[in-house]
């Protein structure tokens, strides 16, 4: 018992002195470990560190470095975090604005040699920084103790090393990379090793040669909850299937699943709707098919669904409505039909809800007014109708709705008021009526309005200047009028103004521009009135201006280059200005389009152009601008569409296109230049992007040189109203567009969106814009001295739409073969010396709806048939008289009757069908005669019975002529008798 007091009596003095020492702070926190402090620095020499990142790695306590974490009571390294950062980041897309902290300069063999000597180190984070595209050390599978390796966005390159397979501790691994700088080969099975893995990062990884056991791998991860394998170019074969079965309890624990941008196509793979435990789960950006299953409404944890796939197909299920913990749903870009379901009400916690590109039907849901979390509406691209519901004043968590490009229509609610917490709201391009809602101007968060493109009417709102935080406002197209508020000048934030293609009137309030931020200002097609001081008061941040069809008067400013230097688009078409134009907009290095047209300049086009000008647009056409063709455009090295007609420039065309390495459309007619083409075409341009070349109307001279037959992209051709002679080069049948349509290559750039030419079609001037302008082919010669034949040759330009060669001196025939033109509209060869016939293969041509053949010396029969018979307008062949037959009153002779044969195509099918006639005569008579004859000459008993049949045949027909001819005999002599 004493013994036993004495023990405790101990114990207590023990227990007291420790406290003591605790207290005392003695011990508490060991400092850095030397040999560690000494690896770090050895680290820290490896790299590049712009951003001082380890500026605090001095001293003798490492424990106290940034990024550096140590055991409190061993002064161990147990966590190294020197992650860079990545702005704006997609996590499951792999995407971002990387900003890296650390640059390797150093052998990455050094980094992992240093980083072994912390023996007790757990977590490792060099996230986001650059190794410079190096491959991963083998030995980083040498850090066993480590429980978080995260590697990710770090430029490695190359094969992943089956030796991270011994990290058997870790328990969270992030290789992701940006797409393709990392594969794994075949051999996948060291990821079954680790066997302590919670969470597995390997976005942009290329696992397309992994084998199909990847998930069969992927299962033997008991406690695996986290996987993201987006952009790993994945295939179906990789998926668990009937051959390759899954064991789903190996997956009962995956709650993240990130597949996002492989190459999955077919249904939703059936194996996720068994995943019960799935909090997330993330499909976009492949291409499965079929219909969303109605089990999916069985992923009761489910919080985010992603499924923008852009094939799904069928409606959205009911069932949805039973994910009840759902915060953000993303089902856009599919081709889903149907309404939305009711049942989208009951997802109380819903915070996204994106539907858009689809092709759903019907109203929007009253319901969704339950939606009272909802932050987000995206219900864009759709066919959907009706009013918007009233309900949706009850979302007050509602920062932006998107309802652009459907059929809604009904007029915009005053309640809107009551979404204090909107930012932006898109309604364009609908069919909402009545006015603008006084009560916009409540909406004190809203950044963005857009309302552009429906039926609205009335005033813009005063109001409208109560929304302090507004940047982008868009009223086009609509029918407001009255004049725009003095208020909208108080928007100081405002960066963007588009009000174009309105009723507005009045003149511009002057606050406007005296916005500090205005960018871009749109008030094209409007009824204001401008004086033209207002230019000078232009902020200098403006980039984009359009004011064009609004009847402005007077010069531009000739300093308009300086005191808005970061103009990139001036838009100032159909208007009454005067003047020069400024040499001082060769000042503009931002400048991309300029469209002065239609107005009344004059002078000469500034010859200052130079090649750090990134503009791609000049339409200087309709005015009175005279003077040469500026020879420094040549230098503008992005320019694509130069439209200068309809002015009064001159002399030689000192335009060579070798210069202009990206144009696509040159337009200089209805000028006076003079000269030859040979200046245009000289050098080599045989692979140049010209679709367009124009020239019509001016005093061009000589012939038309071979060269130009090497303008491969060439879809239309005018050299119409000049001087040319001699003969059309053969080689215009070969202009490869012309030939096959099919190869025309679509400009998705925005340029042919800016572009208006104006052609003579079917005998009258037409303008093409954008869409027509993509596939027209045309050809046009007309009103020059051209002389020869029609070369036989352009019956190969099979998809040419226009082809007009009249008012020239042109002879011969036309081609026999033109019916093969089976795309021509419009066909002009009037005021020719054309003879011959008109050739019967004309009526072949079912397309036509334009032909002029008058004053010709053709003669003979019109075709009749087809499309010709649709012709009935005489005047088409007028001046050939000795031509006949209809619409011509003149009659055709009854040896010179119209062909009827009136389909060149016909013709050579019914050519096709004799010949076949022809052959299946000769097989059958061929069948037939040695069937017979080769069996008579082959079979000796059957030779000996055929002419003993034929014997007695013969004696047969004796014998009943002999009789016959006794009965006429004894008929004749009794009618002697009786008379």
């Amino acid at each position: 018992m004493r013994e036993t007091f004495r023990a405790m009596l101990v114990l207590v003095v023990l227990l007291f002195f420790g406290a003591v020492e605790f207290c005392s702070g003695r011990n508490t926190s060991f400092n850095c470990i030397e040999g560690e402090r000494e690896a770090l620095l050895k680290f820290k020499l490896c790299f590049h560190d712009p951003s001082h990142m380890l500026s605090s790695w001095k001293g003798n306590d490492c424990c106290e470095w940034r990024g550096v974490g140590c055991d409190k009571n061993s002064g161990y390294v147990v966590s190294l975090q020197l992650q860079g950062s990545i702005s704006d980041q997609l996590y499951w897309y792999g995407i971002g604005k990387q900003q890296p902290l650390l640059y390797l300069i150093d052998d990455v063999e050094e980094v992992v040699s240093s980083l072994l000597k912390l023996r007790y180190l757990e977590h490792l984070d060099l996230s986001n920084n650059n190794f410079n595209c190096n491959l991963i050390p083998p030995s980083f599978g040498l850090m066993k103790q480590l429980r978080y390796l995260n590697l990710s966005f770090v430029q490695f390159r190359g094969r992943i090393p089956s030796e991270l397979g011994n990290l058997s501790r870790l328990r969270a691994l992030d290789l992701s990379q940006y797409y393709g700088g990392l594969h794994v080969g075949d051999d996948i099975q060291w990821i079954s090793h680790l066997s302590s893995l919670q969470r597995l990062d390997m976005n942009g990884v290329n696992l397309s040669h992994a084998s199909s056991n990847l998930f069969q791998v992927l299962g033997m991860l008991p406690s695996l909850s986290w996987l993201s394998l987006s952009w790993c170019s994945l295939k179906n074969y990789q998926l668990p299937s009937r051959n390759h079965p899954l064991n789903f309890t190996l997956l009962d624990n995956i709650q993240h699943l990130a597949l996002f941008a492989n190459f999955f196509q077919g249904p939703i793979p059936i194996f996720i709707q068994n995943m019960t435990s799935l909090i997330f789960l993330g499909l976009s950006g492949n291409q499965l098919n079929g219909s969303i299953p109605d089990s999916i409404g069985q992923l009761f944890r489910l919080e985010r669904i992603y499924l923008s796939t852009y094939q799904l197909s069928g409606s959205i299920p009911d069932s949805i409505g039973q994910l009840s913990k759902l915060e953000r749903i993303d089902l856009a870009t599919n081709q889903l039909i149907g309404s939305i379901p009711d049942s989208i009400g009951q997802l109380f916690k819903l915070e996204m809800l994106d539907l858009s590109n689809n092709q759903l039907s019907g109203s929007i849901p009253n319901s969704i007014g339950q939606l009272s979390k909802l932050e987000m509406i995206e219900l864009s691209h759709n066919q959907l109708s009706g009013s918007i519901p009233d309900s949706i004043r009850q979302l007050f968590k509602l920062e932006s709705i998107d309802l652009y490009v459907n059929l809604l229509s009904g007029s915009i609610s005053n309640s809107i008021a009551q979404l204090s917490k909107l930012e932006r709201i898109d309604l364009c391009c609908n069919q909402l009526s009545g006015s603008i809602p006084d009560s916009i101007g409540q909406l004190s968060k809203l950044e963005r309005i857009d309302l552009s493109h429906n039926q609205l009417s009335g005033s813009i709102p005063y109001s409208i200047g109560q929304l302090s935080m507004l940047e982008s406002i868009d009223l086009s197209g609509n029918q407001l009028g009255g004049s725009i508020p003095d208020s909208i000048g108080q928007l100081s934030k405002l960066e963007s103004i588009t009000l174009s293609s309105n009723q507005l009137s009045g003149s511009i309030p002057k606050s406007i521009w005296q916005l500090s931020k205005l960018e871009s200002i749109i008030l094209s097609n409007n009824q204001f009135g401008i004086e033209f001081p207002e230019w000078l008061q232009f902020p200098k941040t403006i980039f984009m201006v359009d004011l064009s069809n609004l009847s402005i008067s007077g010069p531009l400013p000739e300093n308009i280059g300086h005191t808005m230097p970061m103009l990139a688009e001036l838009h100032l078409a159909n208007n009454l200005m005067n003047g020069s134009i400024p040499k001082s907009l060769c000042n503009l290095k931002h400048m991309t389009a300029l469209d002065l047209s239609n107005n009344m300049f004059s002078g000469s086009i500034p010859n200052c152009w130079r090649n750090d000008q990134s503009l791609t647009f000049i339409d200087l056409s309709s005015n009175n601008l005279s003077g040469l063709f500026p020879s420094t455009m040549a230098q503008l090295s992005f320019l694509v569409i130069l439209h200068l007609n309809n002015n009064s420039l001159h002399k030689g065309l000192n335009v060579a296109l070798k210069n202009f390495t990206s144009l696509m459309v040159l337009d200089l007619g209805e000028n006076k230049f003079s000269g030859s083409l040979t200046s245009i075409v000289e050098g080599e341009i045989s692979n140049h992007s010209l679709k367009v070349l124009r020239l019509r109307k001016n005093l061009v001279s000589g012939y038309i040189p071979l060269e130009l037959c090497s303008l491969s992209q060439l879809q239309i051709l005018d050299l119409a109203d000049n001087n040319l002679t001699r003969s059309i080069p053969p080689c215009f049948g070969k202009f490869p567009l012309m030939m096959n349509a099919t190869k025309v290559i679509h400009d998705d750039s925005g340029y042919w969106d800016q572009t208006l030419l104006m052609e003579v079609v079917k005998g009258r001037y037409l303008e093409y814009t954008k869409k027509p302008l993509r596939l027209e082919m045309s050809i046009d010669l007309s009103s020059n001295n051209l002389m020869g034949s029609i070369p036989e040759e352009l019956i190969f330009l099979k998809d040419l739409h226009n082809l007009n060669l009249s008012s020239n001196h042109l002879s011969g025939k036309i081609p026999e073969k033109i019916g093969q033109m089976e795309n021509l509209e419009s066909l002009d060869f009037s005021k020719n010396a054309l003879s011959g016939t008109i050739p019967n293969s004309m009526s072949g041509l079912t397309k036509l709806s334009h032909l002029n053949l008058s004053y010709n010396n053709l003669s003979g029969p019109i075709p009749t048939g087809y499309q010709l018979q649709t012709l009935e307008d005489p005047t088409i062949y007028a001046g050939n008289p000795q031509l006949c037959g209809a619409p011509l009153l003149k009659k055709c002779p009854n040896n010179a009757l119209p062909p009827t044969t009136t389909n060149f195509k016909d013709n050579n099918e019914g050519a096709l069908k004799r010949m076949w006639f022809y052959i299946v005569v000769m097989l059958g008579f061929s069948t037939g005669f040695w069937g017979v004859v080769g069996t008579l000459i082959l079979v000796k008993s059957w030779r000996y019975a055929y002419f003993q049949w034929v014997d007695d045949v013969q004696h047969w027909i004796l014998v009943v002529i002999t009789l016959k001819v006794a009965q006429f005999k004894k008929m004749f002599n009794g009618n002697q008798d009786d008379q």
